[in-house]
């Protein structure tokens, strides 16, 4: 009875090492996918901000135009 006692408990520490061994490695993929996805996050907020200073900047050169073709209407009379 003592030595099937012992193949159990043996063979219930190598299941647990293998469940221990499983765990580090999806806490590994975890942590590589929110690194991951931290870096991506980041990247499309530069790139959000480039496209709003993009926006900004075709707004401003909209609402030039816009002043320059009503000067232009001004001094044609139109």
């Amino acid at each position: 009875m003592a030595e099937e006692t012992k193949e159990i408990l043996n063979a219930i520490l190598h299941r647990l090492n293998t469940l221990d061994a499983n765990v580090e490695g999806i806490k590994n993929d975890l942590s590589q996918f929110r690194s991951e996805t931290n870096q991506n996050f980041a990247h499309v907020d530069r790139q959000f901000r480039l496209f709003d200073s993009d926006m900004e900047m075709l707004n401003k050169k909209v609402a030039e135009h816009d002043r320059d073709i009503n000067r232009l209407k001004q001094v044609n009379g139109i």
